[in-house]
């Protein structure tokens, strides 16, 4: 397998409408993942998937929300989406993590997620939260826990069974 140069990788906000095919395609594979992973189907919040990812420009808009993109050249390899917690001030939520296939083994990962924590903190948040399938997503877990996340206790209401909450404190 040929791992791609981590410094070819460019992560901005979706700029909208122009970026809409790119986030649309990205988060497709992210939910035909879910939906056909090794541990089994897991439908995480993929109800109204379709209607959520045509409302993209309206959901994850500056500057409440954002949706980061990663580009290799124009080829778009990966997303991850952050918004605001209303019901939780000074907290940002990460949703959506996302790489594609051929851009694994460079760090693609972890460079999303840190590029979440910053425009966090630039948005004034203290925590990053997030919940997962972990066991469906064991690689991603491993890398939250090692980039600082730590389960903590539910914060959202999300129906899923089996759901791991975890925070980064962002001070």
């Amino acid at each position: 397998m040929i791992v791609p140069e981590a410094t070819s990788i460019t992560i901005r906000a979706a700029r909208w409408p122009q970026d809409l095919h790119a986030a649309q395609l990205l988060l497709r594979h992210y939910g035909e993942f879910l939906l056909h992973n090794p541990a089994g189907p897991v439908n995480i919040c993929l109800a109204d998937y379709e209607e959520e990812l045509a409302a993209l420009p309206e959901r994850y808009q500056e500057p409440k929300a954002v949706l980061l993109l990663a580009f290799r050249a124009d080829e778009a390899v990966g997303c991850v989406a952050v918004k605001q917690r209303k019901d939780r001030p000074g907290s940002c939520e990460m949703k959506r993590l996302w790489t594609e296939p051929s851009a694994r083994g460079a760090g693609l990962g972890r460079k999303l997620i840190q590029a979440a924590m910053e425009w966090s903190r630039t948005e004034g948040a203290k925590e990053l939260l997030l919940d997962t399938v972990a066991e469906a997503m064991p690689e991603a877990v491993m890398l939250y826990r090692r980039m600082g996340f730590v389960e903590t206790e539910r914060h959202n209401a999300n129906p899923i069974p089996g759901l791991l909450f975890m925070k980064m404190d962002l001070l």
